[in-house]
């Protein structure tokens, strides 16, 4: 696996893991990857895990970027030196990764978020009340999305200010980064404007909610972060 990562000003950090197509991993190879990042008790629930390969090893090396990413963040912002087994990584009732440590630790833990596509895993982390991440390979075609365009994200998207990626990945962010999710429908989290490499989102469940999706510019790939302080 391949990792750099981007510094999202003075509050996040995302790390972009390149790896290899799921399927070529050994399962020794995967086996050594687990016991090296995962407590034993992530490592069992991993191992009887009831999926296909692919699923599996999508799992495995998101938990791996996201621990990787905590742990740099942790030894940056607070010279705390943090190891993989050091941390659980569990979900929300929503869905969403939560991180949390393995024992009994007062040090605040930043909030994360996980996303991937075809070749490339992002772990977000965050100094914030919560964080939203997605990503697309850049050469997606997607032309559906434009099809369920509001007005103004039609105009938007005719004047080239947004694209039909960006628009998915500014809305998935944004849900994200509130804890909401789609559900499905990429109507309920309209761009209402934009500013440079900023979308701006609101929700139509809830018209208190007003979100920037900051784009980072990573060669080849559409990737967006939603920051809620």
């Amino acid at each position: 696996m391949a990792t750099y990562s981007c510094v999202v000003g003075p509050l996040a950090r995302v790390h972009v893991t390149f790896v290899e197509e799921l399927k070529t991993y050994t399962e020794e190879t995967a086996k050594e990857i687990a016991i090296k990042h995962l407590t034993s008790t992530e490592c069992e629930t991993w191992m009887t895990m009831q999926a296909n390969t692919t699923r599996k090893m999508e799992w495995l090396l998101g938990r791996v970027a996201l621990k990787e990413a905590v742990s740099d963040f942790m030894l940056e912002t607070q010279l705390t030196t943090v190891h993989p087994k050091d941390l659980v990584i569990s979900r929300s009732e929503e869905g969403a990764p939560i991180i949390s440590w393995a024992v009994p630790n007062e040090l605040p833990l930043p909030v994360i978020s996980l996303a991937h596509t075809e070749g490339v895993i992002v772990a977000a982390v965050a100094s914030a009340e919560a964080v939203g991440v997605d990503v697309e390979n850049a050469d997606r075609q997607a032309p559906t999305v434009a099809r369920v365009l509001t007005e103004t994200e039609t105009k938007l998207y005719e004047t080239e200010r947004i694209t039909l990626l960006s628009a998915v990945v500014a809305k998935e962010a944004a849900s994200k980064a509130v804890g909401i999710g789609l559900g499905g429908d990429l109507r309920r989290w309209p761009i209402v404007h934009t500013e440079g490499d900023q979308h701006f989102v609101t929700c139509v469940d809830d018209e208190e909610i007003a979100l920037i999706v900051d784009f980072l510019d990573v060669p080849n790939l559409v990737l967006g972060i939603c920051i809620v302080v």
